[in-house]
């Protein structure tokens, strides 16, 4: 049992949304470390198939060669795609804090740092650095995420995502 699920048992079965600082206390200070992830070439096609964008470092491992890399890269929208995973991954759980739902509010910020090199692994780390209420009911929650390539120095991406919380009473 992660470190999530222990915390929850803290307010589940309240009939009330948990307060600002229950959710901070849930959550923890700490980052939260997903599961790698392999990178693969099934999901490079898929995704230039579904998002319309067949550029071939994504998807033709010999052009991608001649070009002087070791073969294709993941999509950088694909390995900002992963955060939902890489959320619910790390916490045990479909949604933060046992909230009814979870809404993306969108990103602050987002840099891709290197290539995701495909045949590779990456998994997310996760801080959430602010917790507040919008309106009753309703938690706006501010996460920073770095996306680790495996044996690589280099982050592969960092991204401020805000995720709105819904609660219902």
């Amino acid at each position: 049992m992660g470190r999530y699920r222990a915390a929850t048992a803290l307010w589940c079965g309240v009939m009330t949304p948990p307060s600002v600082e229950e959710v901070k206390r849930i959550l923890g200070p700490d980052p939260l470390i997903s599961d790698w992830i392999d990178v693969q070439h099934t999901d490079m096609t898929g995704f230039a198939r579904v998002t319309h964008d067949e550029d071939w470092i994504h998807t033709d491992p010999v052009r991608a060669r001649a070009a002087g890399f070791d073969g294709t890269i993941a999509f950088g929208f694909w390995t900002l795609s992963l955060l939902t995973q890489f959320l619910r991954d790390a916490l045990e759980a479909e949604y933060p804090a046992d909230a009814d739902l979870g809404l993306n509010y969108g990103l602050d910020r987002v840099r891709f740092l290197a290539p995701v090199p495909v045949g590779g692994r990456v998994r997310g780390h996760i801080t959430v650095t602010e917790v507040r209420e919008k309106k009753p009911g309703r938690l706006l929650v501010s996460i920073h995420c770095e996306v680790e390539i495996e044996d690589h120095e280099s982050l592969a991406m960092v991204a401020d995502w805000l995720i709105l919380l819904v609660y219902h009473e």
